[in-house]
């Protein structure tokens, strides 16, 4: 057996490095977009649509191969609230927060939602916060803090985006602490296809009755990016994290998955010119290093 774990080890960093790579290039084919003239809800829209079809196949192969009991009406009502209130919104959020904010700065507030799960968790069930997880708060609140306060001119672009972001990686922390208990009970393929597939019907029917039929007729650029982004940064990413934690286990995998922020700060300085100080390297550090005792301290939802 032992000479399969280093090619297994392998493969695994592989897969999740691609995969964090997939995730941190979502900004990027935003920001492209945008510079095309097309609005955040027109590229979400393309997203999600060109997404669903692998959404509803990962649905039917695990109706296929699981055996798993089937949905009751309180699963449904979960699965179409974690689905609209979670996925749906966190997704609008963040493209709209990305309409005025860097992509490295708006994938690093992202970033902070294991901080944000944290403290609804200590909230709303009232757990104890440990002297770890409290240093952890400090971290990740300061390097945001440095970036922001260092190397941004205050403007009430920054303010709006930065909110909008900040509202994307709450609306997702509320999704993963509610989406526990589901995952237990139906299985996290069946639970993912489910809730993404709510979330995507709930894009299209915002598209379709705020913009019309507009919203259909796009330049061949902007579909290309929004094809980019649902297979490489949505679909892709999806289902190469989850191979690769099956051959390195979850917490490597989180160590590896850290240093997207740092993949889309250097995406960004390559393909946007955004510019990367000291001050940002330092900040990010901090988040990184933040989460990282977050998921130490096993406080946050995988």
């Amino acid at each position: 057996m032992s000479s399969f774990r280093g090619p297994s080890n392998l493969s695994g960093t592989l897969l999740v490095l691609l995969s964090m790579i997939g995730f941190s290039a979502k900004s990027i084919f935003a920001k492209l977009a945008y510079q095309l003239h097309c609005d955040a809800l027109t590229l979400v829209f393309w997203r999600m649509l060109l997404s669903l079809p692998f959404f509803l196949v990962a649905i039917g192969l695990s109706l296929a191969h699981e055996e798993r009991p089937s949905l009751r009406r309180q699963d449904w009502i979960q699965i179409l609230l974690l689905g609209v209130a979670g996925y749906y919104l966190s997704s609008i959020l963040d493209f709209e927060g990305l309409m005025f904010i860097s992509a490295s700065l708006e994938r690093l507030t992202l970033f902070l939602y294991p901080t944000l799960v944290v403290l609804l968790d200590w909230h709303f069930n009232h757990r104890r916060l440990q002297r770890t997880t409290i240093i952890a708060l400090i971290l990740s609140y300061a390097g945001i803090s440095l970036v922001v306060l260092h190397d941004l001119a205050p403007s009430h672009a920054l303010g709006l985006g930065m909110a909008l972001v900040i509202g994307s990686s709450l609306s997702y922390a509320c999704y993963l602490l509610g989406s526990q208990p589901l995952i237990e009970r139906l299985g996290s393929t069946r639970f993912t296809g489910y809730t993404l597939t709510v979330a995507s019907l709930a894009v299209m029917i915002q598209g379709l009755g705020q913009l019309g039929t507009h919203i259909l007729h796009i330049s061949r650029g902007v579909f290309v990016l929004g094809l980019s982004t649902a297979l490489l940064s949505t679909v892709m990413p999806v289902f190469l994290l989850t191979a690769g934690i099956a051959r390195i286990g979850s917490q490597r995998a989180a160590l590896i998955g850290s240093a997207g922020p740092v993949a889309t700060m250097f995406l960004g300085l390559w393909i946007l010119h955004e510019p990367i100080t000291a001050w940002q390297i330092l900040g990010a550090v901090l988040v990184i290093a933040g989460v990282l005792l977050v998921g130490r301290s096993g406080r946050v939802a995988d």
